[in-house]
């Protein structure tokens, strides 16, 4: 090789297994020129994978472009708790992003993504807390609730106290102590849920009863410094269970030994599920 050549490093042997394996799949100099190089790798990488498998379910987190960022963002596997106004407080869920601000005696938390759970101190009187998503909003003063807002749906469960959820189309949505209400474009789905096991992730534990598999990646997917991808057949094997958070490599581990699929570990920290036939 010539000395003014560098010899290929691991990303270059990755793209060129990649293009082996799309075969007609070709990408042009000047596109790789202008994309994020390992960005363009993740994605060769999982069709190159899945070629000829299927449609797989993925679901990435929400973006925040530049200029726009929150006011609070956790990272991969962070919890944070934030004291509002007058002893009212919220936790934060890994992958969050809030704004907050205060109006009329009313602390106000705008729910870009993630998870929020709110806990009034019972010992002292409480300041009024809102939660506002794009797609509704929770008003209360000393309800416990926890609300779960991405691109595509919003959830909201109630404690021991009922609390009313008001949808962006002025509808009011019960949600009843010790139920949690889940609205998306398929519609509205109402569980008996046990306080409990919703605020589980707060002391790094996963809870799904007469769940399935997607319900534990969507859970897993905040922990994980990377991706998830599963297959629908995979997604939708009924399961149940306690997992942990605190050691996603092991809870996959114990997925593939309790569940019909196959995990494999891709670059960049990829990992994709499949059932097994």
């Amino acid at each position: 090789m010539p000395d003014n050549v560098p010899p290929p490093d691991a990303l270059d042997r990755t793209l060129a297994e990649m293009r082996r394996q799309l075969g007609a799949s070709k990408v042009g100099r000047s596109y790789e020129r202008r994309i994020n190089r390992r960005s363009f790798l993740m994605r060769t990488a999982t069709a190159a994978t899945l070629a000829g498998g299927g449609v797989y379910v993925v679901r990435d987190n929400d973006i925040e472009l530049p200029g726009m960022e929150a006011d609070v963002h956790t990272a991969t596997a962070q919890i944070q708790q934030i004291e509002l106004a007058e002893s009212s407080r919220i936790t934060l869920a890994p992958r969050t992003a809030v704004d907050i601000s205060h109006e009329q005696g009313v602390s106000l938390v705008r729910l870009r993504h993630g998870t929020v759970l709110f806990e009034p101190d019972e010992s002292r009187p409480s300041a009024a807390v809102r939660v506002e998503t794009r797609m509704g909003m929770v008003e209360t003063i000393s309800a416990p609730f926890q609300m779960s807002a991405s691109s595509h749906s919003l959830a909201v469960s109630a404690a021991n106290i009922p609390v009313a959820l008001h949808t962006q189309k002025d509808q009011l949505v019960p949600v009843p102590a010790g139920c949690s209400v889940e609205m998306s474009s398929s519609g509205m789905l109402r569980t008996t849920s046990q306080w409990d096991d919703v605020r589980a992730w707060t002391r790094g534990d996963l809870i799904v009863k007469s769940g399935t598999l997607r319900d534990i990646v969507v859970g897993l997917r905040p922990y994980w410094d990377g991706r998830i991808v599963m297959s629908p057949r995979a997604a939708d094997i009924p399961a149940a269970g306690v997992f942990s958070l605190l050691q996603v490599d092991r809870t996959l581990g114990q997925l593939s030994a309790d569940f019909p699929i196959e995990i494999s570990y891709m670059p960049f920290r990829t990992v994709l599920i499949t059932a097994i036939s």
